[in-house]
């Protein structure tokens, strides 16, 4: 049985220190992509991380992401089972 994709997506900032449904087990299948409002957040994810490109360019993205563009945001919604807006 393959174990279930998850995919979130992340609008805004994390606003504390607290544990949030971005804490993962590091096995899991799971990938995060940051959107526009939520490129000041400091993350730490163990799966992929990527940002939504915007035309600001890549100021303040995490130097662990891979930018994608909406057509690459739809084919990762696509691969995934279950898809966490936050």
């Amino acid at each position: 049985m393959t174990p279930h994709k998850t995919l979130y997506l992340l609008r805004r900032p994390v606003g504390d220190a607290t544990p949030s449904l971005l804490t993962t087990d590091p096995k899991a299948n799971a990938s995060l992509v940051l959107l526009e409002g939520a490129l000041s957040s400091p993350i730490t994810f163990p799966g992929p991380l990527y940002v939504l490109q915007t035309e600001e360019g890549s100021q303040g993205w995490p130097s662990s992401a891979k930018p994608i563009s909406y057509r690459e945001l739809v084919t990762l919604i696509e691969e995934h089972d279950k898809t966490i807006v936050l």
